[in-house]
Order: C-alpha cells, then sequence, then structure tokens
C-alpha cells in the first residue's frame, strides 16, 4: 500500500535559548549550536529518499529546511500555516515574567487540564490545532505517497504527532519535542497512520557521532 512518510523535525536552539522565553511567532535566530544541530539532521537525512523538503517561515526554521533541500537539489517549499502557536502578549516573556503579568495563563501551562484555554492576544490551543490540521491535510493531497520532510516548531510537531495519535488538546503538550528532534509518522489513505519515531536524538553535543535516532532511521530506511 502506497503512504507519506513524513520526517518531522523541530528546529535548532534560539539564540534566547538561555532565558527560555516564549518565542511563537517571533522570528528570533539560532545560536551557534543550534545551526550545528540543524546541520547534523541535513547529515543524517541526506541518504534518505526525499521527494520534498517543507518549513515554517520563521528563520529558525527555514534554516534548516534550506540546508537539507540545497543538500538535495530541491527547492525548500516555505507554508507560513507551520507556524508555532502564537503566544499573543505572551511573546518573548519568560515563564517568570508570564507569572507576573499573566498569573492565570501561567498556572494553566503546568497544570493537567491545561490544554484548551486561549492566549492574550493570540491563540489557543483548538484554533491552533484547525491550522495545523488544514495546513497538515494540504500537504498530504499534495504528496498522497513518497517522503517528505519538515522543518518546524515544537507545538507544530506536537499538534502533528496528537492527529497522528489521536490526542486531545491536553494529552498533545505532554510529548517531549527537545531541540532538533526528528519524528518520523507514516500516513495512509486510508486515514490511519503508524507514528515510527518521537524525539529521535540525531546527535549529541559537539556532533562527533550519531545519537540513537539515528540508528532508528537507519532501520527505518531498510524496513
Amino acid at each position: 500500500m502506497p503512504f507519506l512518510r513524513l520526517y518531522l523535525l523541530r528546529h535548532g536552539q534560539t539564540a534566547s535559548y538561555d532565558a527560555i522565553t516564549f518565542n511563537g511567532w517571533l522570528d528570533v535566530d539560532l545560536s551557534d549550536l543550534g545551526r550545528r544541530q540543524l546541520d547534523q539532521t541535513v547529515s543524517a537525512l541526506k541518504g534518505q529518499r526525499i521527494d520534498a523538503v517543507y518549513s515554517s517561515d520563521l528563520r529558525r526554521a527555514v534554516y534548516g529546511g534550506s540546508a537539507l533541500a540545497r543538500e538535495l537539489g530541491l527547492t525548500l517549499r516555505v507554508e507560513p500555516k507551520f507556524k508555532e502557536i502564537n503566544f499573543g502578549l505572551c511573546e518573548g516573556l519568560t515563564y517568570e515574567e508570564m507569572k507576573v503579568k499573566y498569573a492565570d495563563v501561567a498556572g494553566r501551562l503546568v497544570r493537567p487540564d491545561g490544554g484548551d484555554f486561549q492566549f492574550p492576544g493570540g491563540e489557543g490551543a483548538e484554533g491552533f490545532r484547525a491550522r495545523i490540521r488544514e495546513a497538515l491535510t494540504a500537504l498530504k493531497k499534495s504528496h498522497p505517497e513518497g517522503c517528505v520532510a519538515l522543518y518546524c516548531h515544537a507545538g507544530v510537531c506536537r499538534a502533528i504527532l496528537a492527529e497522528a495519535l489521536g490526542l486531545d488538546n491536553t494529552q498533545m503538550w505532554g510529548l517531549s519535542q527537545d531541540h532538533a528532534c526528528l519524528n518520523v509518522i507514516d500516513f495512509f489513505p486510508t486515514g490511519g497512520a503508524m507514528v515510527r519515531l518521537v524525539n529521535g536524538d540525531l546527535g549529541p553535543t559537539g556532533y562527533n557521532r550519531p545519537g540513537p535516532g539515528y540508528d532508528r532511521l537507519t532501520y527505518l530506511a531498510k524496513a
């Protein structure tokens, strides 16, 4: 049966990493480590069959998408709908600053039932999920089979994994997504999906050897 294999990647570490700010639609740059992390994903993926490369329109995602597309001789397809969730008035704040300015929002973030609420001036979980679902549906329609790489953001990765696994908005936030991690999902024309890898590490700090996610990637290429 033909299917679409999606290589779903989060961007690398950002320049604002030390402050741990909420960067949704803010177009922050990558740190030097973040660029090395994404270069490692390109090294790991360049030997795979990939028919198209997508990214959001934020530069922390475009960097990896551009590098992989260039390596494969493809043209990067930029899709703004794959942006991170819009944190609204919380954009650029640290969690400590959010606790002062928007105590209710900060409290919801750490509660088990905190998945369904609206960021002030920004998006809520359901609106965010609907946007990502629309973009994912369009991608699957354009590529009913083959292999596609998508460089995006932690929230976007969680939303796509939640779609594949049938998770609700609260469960979605419980999926860990480290910088430059790789997820692999097979989408079938019947509407089903098989999640092959979640939060795979393609290389340790320094990138002197491949991480455990690389071993899984190599296995899937042969399966």
